[in-house]
């Protein structure tokens, strides 16, 4: 194709693999728009047309990021031939940066892999496989720390847009100034500082998935914007004057009952309804003690594969972590490993103890620990459920309530003593 004076709207709007582009165009400086198409989209591979032949144009092409040149007159057989590789070289990038990115977070999160020696947990992993298949919005439930951001991983890798970008958002962790602007994205001049163009997450995440952590947390504009995306496909860059179609899946997680944030007025009603055509609801690490060893285990492996030695776990060390309550979940497990793994290694041991984890002893009972009602429900609830291996059906059967009643207690709790509303 050769692209005229709108050359970048084009290559914005559409799916763009090469570029052929002529040195001389009427009212456009080839070169220029070279160095234009190359800020714009550094692993879209550019081809030039030139009639001169001089060195220093073909020279100049070249320093700009040209893919290659072919000189007029143009042979058809030549030219599909080098926009064949050119369109090659731009998709092997394209999955370099993917694979790039995905070594990127497998580093910063570990394998990604779920550790589900619990009933409970695998129930999970199996809704998430099932899920995989179909496209639509999925609402992860659970205490911070539970894994959200894990599930989402395993979701996007089983479906059929796993060769696209798995893109993360924390909707807590914006402004409200920022927040439609690291969605959305934003034009070139839309506000102060804005020097560029620049995509939104919506928008890189064209074709894969995107999770919005804390999605409770989202400003009322970012809800009405994001509900109108989940509806028709359509994002509208800040300081833009016309939408764009974008095909991107939504995955949302929150640690809060989005339930209570609708009857509060802080939620939509209508995205709320959106976002829960599925959920799950991730157990907290004390519901599923099955799981702790397990992942302490996993935890090590990681450390043994970033430079330390392979360590193993005492006795004494597994009943402490069994004893703990974890109120940090998952995450709060994975740093009290780690600090154990390098003690151990420090001190030159081949296993991690007690020691080396530093955990606090579990306090004796007296009047501080005195509890709320609700509090002592919970924990009976949760016990209930440790007991039966996270099997929901069979809880509710022994605690004398429907499933459906469960399951808006467990949402209650995430909110603390939220629960008794939940019920009534």
């Amino acid at each position: 194709f050769v692209f005229s004076a709108f050359v970048e709207n084009g290559i914005r709007d559409n799916h763009v693999d090469a570029v052929l582009l002529d040195v001389l165009m009427p009212g456009s400086d080839g070169i220029a728009t070279l160095g234009r198409i190359r800020a714009l989209d550094p692993q879209l591979e550019v081809v030039m047309l030139t009639g001169q032949g001089t060195v220093e144009t073909v020279v100049d092409a070249m320093k700009k990021g040209a893919y290659h040149y072919v000189t007029k007159p143009v042979k058809l057989k030549e030219v599909e031939l080098v926009l064949e590789r050119a369109v090659e070289k731009t998709r092997l990038s394209r999955q370099n940066g993917l694979f790039r990115e995905e070594l990127r977070r497998k580093r910063a999160h570990g394998t990604g892999e779920i550790v589900a020696a619990s009933e409970a947990m695998r129930r999970v992993v199996e809704q998430a496989e099932n899920l995989a298949g179909t496209d639509c919005p999925v609402l992860l439930e659970g205490e911070t720390g539970t894994g959200k951001e894990v599930v989402a991983s395993l979701i996007h890798r089983r479906s059929a847009r796993r060769e696209g970008i798995f893109s993360v958002v924390n909707c807590g962790a914006l402004s409200e100034s920022l927040l439609d602007a690291e969605l959305f994205g934003y034009e070139k001049g839309a506000f102060t500082g804005a020097t560029e163009s620049r995509p939104g997450v919506l928008e890189v995440a064209d074709g894969g998935t995107l999770l919005l952590d804390e999605i409770g947390d989202l400003t009322p504009p970012g809800q009405i914007r994001l509900l109108r995306f989940l509806e028709h496909g359509l994002i509208r860059r800040v300081g833009a004057s016309r939408e764009q179609l974008v095909d991107a899946r939504v995955l949302a997680a929150t640690h809060r009952s989005l339930d209570r944030e609708v009857k509060d007025g802080r939620f939509r009603e209508d995205l709320y309804h959106r976002l829960i055509v599925f959920r799950i609801l991730i157990p907290p690490l004390r519901q599923r003690p099955e799981d702790i060893v397990p992942l302490a285990e996993s935890f090590l492996g990681r450390l043994a594969g970033a430079g330390c030695p392979k360590l193993g776990l005492s006795e004494a060390a597994r009943r402490a972590l069994q004893a703990c309550p974890w109120p940090g979940n998952v995450r709060e497990l994975a740093h009290a490993i780690e600090r154990g793994g390098f003690a151990a290694r420090l001190a030159g041991a081949a296993e991690v103890t007690e020691a080396h984890l530093g955990l606090a002893p579990p306090s004796a009972p007296g009047v501080g620990d005195l509890i709320p009602l609700w509090e002592a429900e919970r924990r009976h609830v949760e016990g209930v459920l440790s007991r039966v291996g996270g099997n929901r059906a069979r809880a509710a059967e022994i605690l004398g309530i429907s499933e459906r009643h469960l399951y808006r207690m467990l949402r209650g709790y995430m909110d603390g003593a939220g629960g008794e509303d939940e019920r009534t």
